[in-house]
């Protein structure tokens, strides 16, 4: 037997025993990650599906506040005029708000109106009598104690199952006393479930948890996620299909319904044909490299090779595209020189032309989405979100310009608009804020995110004083009369990029919906901001309490105006600077 032949023999048995040994080690590491992985996708879906119907019932109790909180319903629940329903409550109602149950009841649970609606037949029936029974005095579908109190969630009935909203009836100005309570209900059916399954893409079903006829798998879902602890149970059902379940509870806190969500195991596939390819790469790894090595027993390619090899890793590594290799003689090896140095050549002109392309597309990114959320969003699929403990929010608002923009010529108002933004622009660039959005002549900012820091509240007052003091300067430039409101708010924001055309960073929660609010009811040319803002603020920052206002949504808040800094080092002329 000749050397080579005994060289190849011992470098080809290493090669496999070594392959083996990895195959084996990496595959038990690789299934189990993509299993785990698989688990999170299906656990994160279902959570989908119950975020979906949270949002249902809460666009249902947003359409009930509608009709409670109206002077209309307000005077025919005492005066019971047929002619309010004839007006109001007709067939169209039904199919445009997508109801299926109406109700008006006084406080001891008396029904003044109330129908059903077949949506699908376009028929009004009768309440169905196991909905009836529960309009009693204490039940909480009647029983409103609080102004701002709302009830919402399933009501389980004989043959369906209902979701429902209701709101004490009170006057457009949210005042009481209260004078019952606007019940709407719409069927969680199968047309319901399948717009779910659309909304959200995913195949799911739900199934009454008092369905005797339920399957054994899903009886035995049931008794699994009443007993543990997770909400969520996780079942593989073959290699193909994966499920996950979860229980909706009723508006008393009984579960009502199984959901399950049916998902392709495109995960778990992937991880065993990564597993495949991983064993036909390192056979190629082998091949290569056992040829590999018997080539290079041969003298004269080992020099030529080495040294080509070495030229082309140092090309590699230094990502210098301008060297090129060296190149002697007319065989393989010299042809090869010559095609590697043609190639650097043809990818160093396309790295140029590659270059500016980048750069003029990172440009534009960057002037739409903060620099770390177009970092993300380079890298990730899908929407991104993050929740931020502490962010202050500023609204504000041009006030006095719509009757200007109706005065003045287009080109003039675009103009003055252009600059006053523009100046909010250079100056949150100088406070390190992050602009969220205009709308029209209004202007958000925030302070304290994408990157979280300390000072996010002092810089938002600095902000908001610069603001006004913009206003007043453009105001004496331009020879009109016009001023700004602002609100800023401090606490608990979600933010994030969602969609996958015209995207923009926006945010959301209760701490963006008080900021509007505290700029909506303030007054021209002042800053109203909340406790939360006034807590951080008041040891470096001039206050006069306002009072008390009205919140609609959360009641009677405490506001504060901002004034001005105490210390001559926070209130320095930004715009100066």
């Amino acid at each position: 037997m000749k050397l080579r032949t005994k060289t190849l023999l011992l470098i080809s048995f290493s090669l496999i025993s070594l392959i083996v040994v990895l195959y084996a080690s990496l595959s038990a590491i690789l299934l189990q990650s993509f299993q785990n992985l698989e688990n999170q996708t299906t656990e994160r879906n279902v959570k989908r599906i119950k975020n979906a119907f949270q949002e249902e019932l809460q666009q249902l109790s947003m359409i009930t506040d509608d009709w409670a909180s109206w002077d209309d319903t307000y005077e025919f629940i005492v005066g019971e005029d047929d002619e309010y329903v004839t007006e109001n409550v007709r067939d169209s109602t039904f199919t445009g708000l997508d109801i299926n149950v109406f109700v008006f009841a006084t406080p001891q649970g008396d029904t003044i109106y109330g129908e059903a609606f077949d949506l699908k037949q376009e028929k009004r029936q009768p309440l169905p009598a196991d909905f009836k029974q529960h309009f009693t005095e204490e039940h909480p579908m009647v029983k409103h104690d609080e102004l701002d109190s709302e009830t919402q969630g399933l009501l389980v009935l004989d043959d369906q199952v209902l979701m429902f909203a209701s709101q004490p009836i009170l006057t457009s100005e949210d005042q009481g006393p209260i004078r019952g309570a606007v019940v709407l209900g719409r069927y969680l059916n199968d047309r319901q479930v399948e717009e779910l399954g659309r909304q959200t893409q995913l195949d799911v079903e739900m199934y009454r948890v008092d369905d005797p006829q339920l399957s054994s798998p899903l009886q035995e879902a049931i008794t699994t996620l009443k007993q543990q602890e997770s909400p969520i149970l996780i079942r593989p059902i073959h290699e193909d299909e994966i499920v996950g379940y979860s229980l909706l509870e009723d508006f008393a806190g009984q579960a009502a319904l199984l959901v399950k969500v049916t998902l392709d195991r495109d995960i778990y596939k992937q991880g065993q044909r990564a597993l495949n390819y991983l064993l036909w790469s390192l056979l190629g790894i082998g091949v290569f490299f056992g040829g590999l090595t018997v080539i290079l027993l041969e003298k004269l390619v080992l020099f030529r090779l080495e040294r080509l090899s070495k030229e082309v890793r140092q090309v590699g590594e230094s990502n210098d595209l301008a060297l090129r290799v060296w190149v002697k003689g007319d065989d393989e090896l010299s042809g090869l020189g010559r095609t590697i140095n043609q190639m650097l050549t043809q990818l160093e002109e396309d790295a140029a032309k590659l270059t500016q392309e980048q750069a003029k597309v990172e440009e534009l990114l960057l002037n739409i989405l903060p620099e770390t959320i177009a970092n993300r969003l380079k890298q990730e699929q899908g929407a991104i979100a993050e929740n931020f403990d502490e962010v202050t929010i500023l609204f504000a608002d041009l006030v006095g310009f719509t009757p200007l923009s109706m005065r003045l010529p287009a080109v003039e108002v675009v103009g003055l608009l252009n600059d006053i933004f523009s100046t909010f622009d250079y100056l949150t660039d100088q406070l390190g804020l992050e602009k969220i959005k205009t709308i029209g002549d209004a202007y958000m900012v925030a302070g304290g995110l994408p990157l979280p820091r300390e000072d996010h509240a002092d810089a938002i007052a600095k902000m908001a004083l610069a603001m006004i003091e913009a206003v007043e300067t453009f105001q004496g430039k331009a020879g009109e009369t016009f001023q700004i409101r602002i609100g800023i708010n401090t606490g608990v924001v979600v933010a994030g990029v969602i969609g996958t055309r015209k995207f923009i960073y926006d945010l959301w929660g209760d701490t963006v919906n008080i900021a509007s609010r505290m700029e909506s009811h303030g007054e021209p040319g002042r800053i109203q901001v909340t406790e939360a803002t006034y807590q951080q603020l008041k040891d470096r920052y001039e206050f006069q309490e306002r009072g008390t206002i009205h919140i609609k949504g959360r009641g009677p808040m405490t506001a504060y105006w901002l004034l001005k800094a105490k210390s001559s080092d926070d209130s320095r002329d930004l715009l100066a600077s």
